[in-house]
């Protein structure tokens, strides 16, 4: 750059880092206070000072606190989504794919107990669930009928019912009510639920657990 010459090309750049920076803080000071006080109870003012930032600030990011909520369960849903696919790269069968899909996520309570809190404790509304894991739930599911491993009456109402339990077992977990062998026995029920052969779904559902990554990943 010649001397003199106005540093217009580092500046924006600069700039926008930090604003990524600060709307990161702002999402994690929300995930921690909605999990450990809810949603209605956190305000504006106390998300901005977790974040370490003026309240003025808050409001160049987000219109309100529901804003927030949105983009946070959007964005962290996604990125659960991911890792769990990633756990599931190269499996073909529906029905061990989804054990993994449901013990990836209860595993989530046991290790990462703030994101669970705020999924459990918000009681996450539908929309957002349904948009960022419906549609992949959905597909898993009518795969496995259509392979003839599933055998349901309707669909949609076992997708509510499975992940209600899912649920239902994460809340357990975080009361400490629920051992190690919880992702297994809740995939289990799961399988079974869906019409699977009892033994059949219990040798499928304790079978070890993929990694976090895909076989892709690993070969590098």
């Amino acid at each position: 750059m010649a001397p003199g010459k106005p540093d217009t090309e580092v500046a924006p750049g600069r700039n926008e880092r930090r604003k990524a920076r600060t709307r990161s803080a702002l999402l994690a000071a929300g995930q921690r206070l909605f999990g450990e006080h809810g949603f209605d109870a956190t305000t504006v003012a106390e998300i901005a000072q977790g974040a370490d930032v003026a309240i003025g600030s808050f409001y160049n990011y987000f219109d309100t606190k529901d804003e927030l909520l949105a983009a946070l369960l959007q964005e962290t849903l996604a990125e659960q989504l991911r890792r769990m696919q990633a756990r599931r790269a190269g499996i073909e069968d529906p029905a061990e794919a989804i054990s993994v899909a449901h013990r990836h996520f209860v595993r989530v309570a046991w290790d990462e107990p703030e994101w669970a809190r705020l999924l459990v404790r918000l009681d996450v509304p539908y929309r957002v669930t349904d948009e960022v894991l419906g549609a992949p739930a959905m597909r898993d599911l009518r795969a496995g009928i259509t392979a003839g491993r599933f055998h349901v009456a309707n669909p949609r109402l076992a997708l509510r019912a499975s992940g209600g339990a899912l649920i239902a077992v994460m809340h357990a977990i975080l009361l400490g009510e629920l051992g190690r062998h919880a992702d297994s026995e809740h995939a289990e029920g799961v399988l079974r639920s869906f019409g699977l052969d009892p033994a059949q779904a219990a040798e499928i559902a304790h079978r070890p657990m993929p990694d976090a990554i895909g076989p892709e990943a690993r070969a590098t």
